[in-house]
């Protein structure tokens, strides 16, 4: 599992060797063995480059969180007695960091007083190394390979409108009715111009339109909650518009995509104790099935 890791981030059985101090050949013939064990081919193999089956990149996302995991449990170990202390740099997207992170923090810097935090908002995906972050906390179906991430919990893309844009145009009965919908979309996604259902193994794939994207959820969700038309995003975006019942779910028997909520870190290793920490404390804070998730089961 290590080695196998090893080469998907370093992008050759060569650079793997050598970071762990391997040859080649060995290198190359416990990722056989791996995939012998497993009977699936986890990376499609070239004279010039290594890729990933659809097997090997699910092997890859959860054998490098459990590795994460026992990496930090080891230094937990060694470190347990380290109190948590400096400045913890860290970013995450407005939507996210807001509503959910604001009191987290609080709440994280009133146990460890000897802590600070500096928290950057955007919507963008940095370069935690080269801008200097400790900590990243990103909403994603998968992180990249090459990334080091631990998942914190779950979250889930939810179908809304405002209960007057819903009296006026009609409620959708299907996703093909969404067609003649505003349907007001977030950039830089997958669903940016085609949303997803399933149900009972089936999919349906719908190209919407509207008159307003953005890179930012909160404008979309404020919008939806105006009147102005259709969303489809993340429930930790909407679950208290839809409690205040400010906005109505639709098409709630039709499932959608599910996300994740992951700590992004530079470096596995020696993972430092204000790190460490923080990513624990959300892990237990948001837990399993976050408060968010729960409202939003409410059909």
């Amino acid at each position: 599992m290590r080695v196998f890791t090893a080469v998907v981030e370093a992008g050759s059985f060569a650079g793997a060797a050598d970071k762990l101090d391997l040859s080649r050949g060995m290198a190359t013939r416990y990722v056989a063995q791996l995939e012998a064990h497993l009977g699936v081919r986890l990376l499609n193999r070239t004279t010039r480059k290594l890729s990933l089956t659809e097997a090997g990149s699910d092997y890859y996302q959860r054998a490098s969180q459990i590795l994460a995991m026992v990496e930090e449990a080891e230094t937990s170990a060694v470190q347990g007695a380290l109190v948590p202390r400096g400045t913890l740099r860290m970013t995450t997207s407005v939507g996210f960091g807001i509503p959910h992170l604001a009191r987290a923090i609080t709440e994280y810097l009133q146990r460890y007083p000897g802590m600070e935090v500096e928290l950057t908002l955007n919507e963008r995906a940095v370069d935690l190394v080269e801008e200097g972050f400790d900590l990243s906390v990103r909403i994603a179906a998968q992180i990249d390979p090459g990334l080091v991430a631990r998942r914190l919990t779950g979250a889930r893309t939810v179908a809304c409108a405002s209960p007057g844009y819903l009296k006026k145009r009609g409620i959708p009965k299907s996703p093909e009715q969404l067609i003649g919908h505003n349907c007001m979309t977030y950039v830089h996604t997958n669903w940016q111009n085609e949303w997803r259902f399933r149900r009972n193994g089936v999919e349906r794939r719908v190209r919407i339109s509207g008159n307003l994207r953005g890179n930012n959820g909160n404008i979309l969700v404020n919008a939806a909650i105006e009147g102005l038309g259709v969303i489809l995003e993340p429930d930790f975006l909407v679950f208290e518009a839809l409690r205040q019942k400010r906005l109505v779910r639709i098409l709630s028997d039709w499932e959608t995509d599910e996300l994740s909520v992951f700590a992004v870190y530079p470096n596995r290793k020696y993972l430092p104790p204000k790190v460490r920490s923080f990513i624990d404390f959300l892990a237990d804070r948001f837990g399993p099935e976050p408060y968010w998730d729960l409202h939003c089961r409410q059909k």
